[in-house]
């Protein structure tokens, strides 16, 4: 089983470069090694449950402003509409980040065994490594949830901080939509760097502990889902396999410099 030894962590801002430019290099190895048929499954399960959950978040964002607006009457014109528009955005983010939050906690958790999978199809094509993930279905689900919601309350109390700089005068919209970003990313790329790791059999610990010492790249693969997840349909099929992908060629290049 492969054993750190403590390395010094990786300089952030580089390493989110590499996180994020990793995608680049996706579709060159999947159309290279023919690795496009054991996208397609894990991408529609994905198309399907994205397409349940912005149903869903739409539904309520409705309601709620309707709700709110029936609620809320100021006696200035000026000031109720000022209120109507930050309660709008305030929906908006709080929504949207909901459905990251969920959508990556849920389907990364849902598709575990087939994204598992892909990270293992991947090593084999692109390094040759004959070896196989011993973690039956389940096993595989339970990691994944491990993982993912290892941080969960320390993920929601830094997304309700940066919730509340919206009320900061200026400059707190701004630090509000930077903040929110890199942490959805940052623990979005913790799920999936850790499939490849699953795969050359690290523990849990000492996934997690590889991936601290590389914010950075787990930060940029993050990124790099969340922007996939903006384009309709297409980003919401693919972003867990392109993103399982990309953390596998992130991994292979870490754990190869590590043996060198």
């Amino acid at each position: 089983m492969p054993k750190e030894t403590k390395p010094a962590k990786r300089p952030f801002l580089s390493g989110s470069i590499k996180g994020l430019t990793s995608y680049l290099r996706v579709l060159p190895v999947l159309f290279r090694h023919g690795l496009w048929p054991i996208q397609l499954v894990p991408a529609l399960i994905s198309l399907v449950l994205s397409v349940v959950m912005i149903a869903t978040f739409y539904f309520i964002a409705g309601g709620l402003s309707r709700w709110l607006d029936e609620k809320i009457h100021l006696p200035w014109e000026w000031l109720d509409s000022t209120l109507d528009y930050t309660i709008g955005i305030l929906t908006f983010l709080i929504l949207a980040v909901a459905f990251v939050f969920l959508h990556k906690h849920l389907v990364i958790v849902v598709l575990s065994p087939f994204l598992g999978k892909i990270a293992e199809a991947t090593y084999r094509a692109v390094e040759n490594d004959q070896n196989t993930s011993p973690l039956t279905m389940g096993q595989s689900i339970g990691r994944s949830i491990k993982i993912n919601f290892g941080n969960v309350f320390k993920e929601m109390a830094l997304n309700v901080c940066f919730l509340l700089c919206n009320f900061i005068p200026a400059i707190g919209s701004v630090a509000s939509s930077v903040g929110l970003f890199l942490t959805q990313a940052r623990f979005l790329g913790y799920g999936l760097m850790d499939f490849p790791l699953e795969h050359k059999g690290f523990s849990v610990a000492e996934s997690m502990d590889f991936m601290k010492r590389r914010g950075g790249y787990s930060t940029g693969l993050g990124a790099g889902y969340v922007l996939l997840m903006l384009i309709p349909f297409v980003g919401w099929m693919f972003a867990p396999t392109f993103g399982t992908v990309a953390g596998t060629l992130v991994a292979m290049d870490e754990l190869k410099e590590k043996s060198d």
